[in-house]
């Protein structure tokens, strides 16, 4: 993918108004924020994944290689569970104040 097309994909932005979660504004937005780093480690994560497992095959490998890496089903299952697991973690806080009534 070209460094172009990268830029203008990083530079989009949502339509419409955002969804509003709490009495404070601010808190939405720094909900939005972790959120949005999250989504950036989940990706990083992947990305780590995908040289680990090109290096096991692989041993030396180039930056196509990586490119050109399909993971396998397990390879995403396990990816899919790291993920839910993650999220769990940093939404913990938030769904026990939700389930006790003050979120």
């Amino acid at each position: 993918m070209s460094a172009e097309k990268v830029t203008k994909m990083s530079t989009r932005r949502a339509k419409g108004a955002n969804p509003h979660f709490f009495d404070d504004p601010n808190i939405d937005r720094l909900l939005t924020m972790v959120m949005n780093m999250a989504a950036e480690i989940s990706v990083l994560r992947d990305r780590l994944d995908t040289h680990e497992q090109v290096a096991a095959a692989k041993g030396a490998y180039t930056p196509a290689d990586i490119e050109a890496f399909e993971p396998s089903d397990e390879v995403r299952a396990a990816r899919d569970a790291w993920r839910n697991k993650f999220l769990d973690r940093l939404l913990t806080t938030m769904e026990q104040d939700y389930d006790r009534g003050l979120g």
